[in-house]
This record gives C-alpha cells, sequence and structure tokens, in this order.
C-alpha cells in the first residue's frame, strides 16, 4: 500500500468541509490478495459532491490522469455516483460519492454494506460517526445455498440462453451468438459452479470466492479449470457449436451433482429436449 497516497486522499478531504468521512474497502483494506496492480476502492460522504461530479479538475490532486470512467452502482434505493482513475504512474483510485445520510443509516438504521461486513478501514471520520460502524464480521459476499425457485430458474435461463446461442448459429449469425456466449450464458455457468463448490464444502465462508470470477483459478480444482477450457472458443461457427455444448454438458454436470445435494428433483426430461433440440439447430 502505498503510504503517500493514502496521506493525499486524507488530505484532500480534510480540507473540503462538505468531506465528513473517508472509508477505504476492498483488497487493500483487508490485506488480502494484494499486489501492485491492487486499486484503492475510497468512499467519499459528503453533504455535498455534486462539484466532483462535474468537474474532473479535482483529480490531478493524486497524479497525472491517464484515463477515467464514470460509473454509477446501486445502494438500495440509492444511485451511487463514482470515478474510476488510472493514473500515468500505475496506481488506479475508484472514488465513489456517497451521500452523508446513508452512512447514518448504515450506523443507526437497518441499511448494510457487504463489503464492510469483510473489512474497511476509516480514513477521515470528522463526526465520529464512521465509527460506529459495525466491526467487520467477515460475513459479506457469502454465496448461500439457493432455494428450489432460484435454482430451477438458473437451470431455465441457462437453457434458453443456449438455445439462443443455436438460434444465431443456425443463422451463422456470428458476432451476437458469441455476444450471448461469452456473456449472460456465462454468468449461469459460473453461479453453478459456485455452488456446486459451496455444496461440497458444506457452505463456509471463504474469501478467495468472487461472484464475478475473480481469483477462480485460486480455488477451482484441475478438472474444472480443464473443463471450462473448452467452453471458451474463437470467432467461427463449428468452434463455437464446440464450445456451447462443452459449456451444456459442464453445466448439467454440475446442476445434477448439485440438484442431488440440496435435494432438489433435477428437470431430466426439459435437458434431454432442449439438448435434442439443439442438436437439430446445429444440424440445420
Amino acid at each position: 500500500m502505498d503510504a503517500g497516497l493514502l496521506d493525499k486522499i486524507v488530505a484532500f478531504a480534510l480540507a473540503d468541509e462538505e468531506i465528513r468521512a473517508v472509508i477505504l474497502e476492498g483488497s487493500l483494506a483487508t490485506g488480502a490478495q494484494v499486489d501492485e496492480l491492487s486499486d484503492y476502492d475510497v468512499n467519499i460522504y459528503a453533504r455535498n459532491s455534486e462539484h466532483y461530479l462535474s468537474d474532473d479538475h479535482w483529480m490531478t490532486h493524486f497524479g497525472e490522469v491517464l484515463l477515467y470512467q464514470k460509473e454509477v452502482f446501486q445502494f438500495y434505493a440509492a444511485s451511487i455516483p463514482t470515478r474510476l482513475i488510472l493514473f500515468r504512474h500505475g496506481k488506479r483510485i475508484d472514488f465513489s460519492f456517497w451521500q452523508l445520510d446513508l452512512l447514518t443509516e448504515m450506523v443507526r438504521g437497518s441499511k448494510e454494506y457487504e463489503s464492510y461486513k469483510n473489512c474497511y478501514k476509516i480514513l477521515v471520520d470528522k463526526d465520529r460517526l464512521a465509527e460506529q460502524l459495525k466491526p467487520a464480521s467477515g460475513a459479506g459476499f457469502l454465496v448461500l445455498p439457493p432455494d428450489r425457485d432460484e435454482f430451477l430458474q438458473t437451470l431455465y435461463d441457462f437453457w434458453f440462453e443456449a438455445y439462443c446461442v443455436a438460434r444465431y448459429l443456425s443463422r451463422r449469425d456470428l458476432w451476437y451468438a458469441k455476444l450471448i456466449e461469452n456473456r449472460y450464458i456465462k454468468d449461469h455457468l459460473y453461479r453453478m459452479a459456485l455452488w456446486n463448490r459451496q455444496a461440497a464444502h458444506a457452505w463456509g465462508a471463504d474469501p478467495l470466492l468472487h461472484l464475478e470470477g475473480k481469483r477462480f483459478e485460486k480455488w477451482a480444482e484441475a478438472e474444472l479449470i480443464q473443463a471450462v477450457s473448452g467452453c471458451f472458443s474463437g470467432y467461427d461457427v463449428e468452434a463455437t457449436w464446440s464450445s456451447l455444448f462443452a459449456m451444456l454438458a459442464l453445466f448439467n454436470r454440475l446442476a445434477r451433482q448439485t440438484a442431488g445435494w440440496l435435494q432438489i428433483e433435477y428437470p431430466q426430461r426439459v435437458e434431454r429436449d432442449i439438448l435434442d433440440y439443439l442438436y437439430i439447430l446445429q444440424g440445420r
């Protein structure tokens, strides 16, 4: 961790009366899975942060800006704007701008921020409000067992996306087929891989797991990684058919095994029927 950069962040917040608290979250707060490419996830709690959102000159306080990205994520009903900044010195700071009352609701109300359950580091706390947050418990972003409806919906969503890939492959509409193959359907495949892994390990907490796939190679067994390698293909119709059926084979194997552990009746007939139909589309 770059202490000089943290000092700049603290000085920046102390110089603005509108900013009341600053909290560091993510890997640099936990000290785990950190390397020279780890970014600084900085939460700014302010009475008014509009001037940071309407102007980008303030970013140069932390170094020469190479480029930055604007994003927004949801926290309950609130929209949290961000500025993801890459500097020429190679450091990256992800600033998120939070309304101050959201911190109050986390302290005194029922709102919880998953990242803070794992770890956080208070950098600035002008009103001694952030210090009243619940201590980190290590229970953030847990992969919990799905109920029957969620499990079956994931099966049907996966199979429907598989049909969509096959549909566009049969039309030789390769760009769109690859778009679906490398986005929507793999979300369902990865979710099933997580459930399968957790079901085999009694659904315990594991800091290596990430809901979007980070650190996959650190926890996945060699057999799973080998199977996943067949689920990706180049820009070619026949190769994409092969990767599609590789995904189906892996997903269905993981799903059948996970359904057994969850004691959920597996829809084998639907699986068989969708496979038969996809083979028909392949032969068109």
